[in-house]
């Protein structure tokens, strides 16, 4: 089993992004960073469908995948052209609200703050046309369908754990060492 963490975009080499890596392997976690560089909004209609082929081959069944932004996108891209994964992980996904998951699935967790207007953003371009057909404002409303199979935690109001406001806010390291073991705790019954 390993974890594939698929970034968002606008991400460079020294992002806080990367930070939730180390937590992972302390957790005993294998994973995996596919960096597929540096990503404009206007490329992801045209560069999204080519990470997804290029992802494709290394995912076997059992994986999980974990994704912020747009990274959530792709993991769903990737779920829908058939990836065995066994668990996902949303992060501020720049996804729409409600979709559907396939039967082989057995959960989703889904992060997210109504502080994130990059997600709204995101919503509204994909109105336009302009980007991903899966773009969405999931990183600030979370998962509004019924499948039981999806846990919402609002990482804004989350008893017990630091306040995230903002897109990214969830990977501030005082933040996210907080929020780092407590995702990963999520994962360890798969593994």
């Amino acid at each position: 089993m390993t974890v594939h963490f698929v970034h968002g975009i606008l991400t460079e080499p020294t992002s806080p992004v990367r930070g939730l890596l180390p937590y992972l392997v302390e957790a005993g976690l294998p994973a995996a960073y596919p960096d597929y560089g540096y990503e404009l909004v206007v490329e992801v209609k045209t560069v999204n469908p080519m990470i997804v082929g290029a992802l494709t081959p290394y995912i076997q069944p059992g994986d999980i995948g974990v994704g912020h932004s747009n990274g959530c996108a792709i993991l769903y891209d990737l779920l829908q052209a058939g990836a065995p994964f066994s668990k996902l992980v949303f992060i501020n996904g720049a996804l729409e609200t409600n979709f559907l998951l396939p039967p082989s699935l057995k959960s989703l967790d889904v992060y997210w703050n109504v502080g994130d207007d990059i997600t709204e953003a995101a919503a509204i371009a994909q109105r336009l046309g302009w980007v991903d057909k899966n773009w969405g404002e999931l990183g600030h409303s979370g998962y509004t369908g019924k499948d039981p199979r999806v846990t919402n935690f609002n990482c804004g109001a989350t008893t017990d754990m630091p306040v995230v406001s903002g897109h990214s806010d969830f990977f501030s390291p005082l933040k996210l060492a907080q929020w780092a073991p407590f995702l990963a705790k999520r994962l360890m019954p798969l593994s």
